[in-house]
């Protein structure tokens, strides 16, 4: 297993689109825990870690995507010129994908404010998806969602049945490597794309 980058390389990266500093600092603190699981894997030559690395590192690629759709639905000079095309539909679409929040407050009085729903995984890929927020590459869409499904072995029970029965064969080691790659993918693409105006 490898990323073929320092955590530090990676965070790097991270710190030039992620747009909630709190989000980045999870994304890191998650990042020792993958980079540790995947030296101890390789030391030890064991699968036993392959299901945390892959759901770690697919739950990385999720909140960089959900944080890029917080930019979009919050920033303003911050939208990215590539898409400032799709900039009224995104946000109409964004707005209308909000929840309202309510706030009693015996000093200020009871107010409410908006704000942006929470996604599941496969519903944001479609919204990636719909705006082409990964560029006309129909085959990353198809990837993303079957890494979803894949994160989805988290339950054990197996309820929908992804992938084989057995998790010894379905965390495979080529399967965790992909998510890897995906991972590594995703974020070369954000830094690529996406880059705020400011570090």
């Amino acid at each position: 297993m490898e990323v073929n980058k320092t955590k530090n390389e990676i965070m790097e990266q991270l710190n030039s689109f992620i747009w909630e500093f709190k989000v980045s600092d999870n994304i890191s603190y998650n990042l020792e825990i993958l980079y540790k699981l995947i030296e101890d894997c390789n030391n030890n030559s064991s699968k036993i870690y392959y299901k945390l690395i892959s759901i770690t590192s697919v739950s990385v690629i999720e909140a960089i995507m959900i944080d890029f759709l917080y930019r979009l639905y919050s920033g303003t000079n911050h939208f990215p010129n590539s898409l400032v095309d799709k900039y009224y539909e995104i946000k109409n679409k964004l707005n209308n994908e909000t929840i309202e929040i309510k706030v009693k407050d015996s000093f200020l009085g009871d107010h409410v404010y908006v704000k942006l729903k929470n996604f599941n995984f496969t519903p944001m890929i479609r919204l990636y998806e719909k705006f082409n927020l990964f560029g006309n590459n129909k085959k990353i869409y198809k990837i993303l969602f079957k890494l979803a499904y894949f994160r989805n072995r988290i339950h054990i029970q197996n309820y929908f049945n992804n992938f084989e029965k057995d998790e010894s064969i379905t965390f495979s080691k080529k399967r965790v490597q992909n998510s890897l790659n995906i991972m590594n993918w995703v974020i070369d693409y954000f830094e690529d794309n996406y880059k705020r105006p400011w570090k």
